[in-house]
């Protein structure tokens, strides 16, 4: 296979636009949290690293799959976009249910560095993604 170098180039232009777009998704989701992620992270609050590490995937996972299936640009920031949406409305139901249901605090557990909340929150992130990208 040659490569030309508009498709260099267009492949370039992909992936600046969609790490772009991951640092803006993370972003959105870190001031959506009811704790600071970074400052946790950085005082080594191993949860809220993996929490964050595995959101990242899911979101990762989710604009290559959007860029996979899609012709033009627009169409996989939208998908991307849409799929973030969906996840956080997933995120939010579950931490309802566990806090209702089973009367675990997701979001002040994980703030206290408890490594079993972050990897079941994490892991549905991940989880959700890969349903979402079979959905594509």
């Amino acid at each position: 296979m040659t490569l030309t170098i508009h498709q260099l180039l267009t492949m370039g232009f992909w992936f600046a636009l969609f790490i772009l777009l991951l640092v803006i998704l993370m972003a959105v989701d870190v001031a959506l949290t009811q704790y600071n992620d970074f400052e946790l992270i950085r005082r080594g609050h191993t949860a809220v690293a993996l929490r964050f590490v595995l959101k990242l995937l899911a979101h990762a996972l989710i604009i290559s799959r959007s860029m996979m299936i899609s012709q033009v640009v627009w169409d996989a920031v939208v998908i991307s976009a849409y799929a973030f949406v969906l996840l956080l409305i997933v995120q939010w139901l579950f931490d309802l249910v566990m806090k209702r249901a089973a009367g675990i605090d997701m979001s002040k557990n994980i703030a206290e560095n408890h490594m079993p909340s972050a990897l079941l929150s994490g892991s549905l992130h991940v989880v959700g993604a890969v349903i979402l990208m079979g959905s594509m």
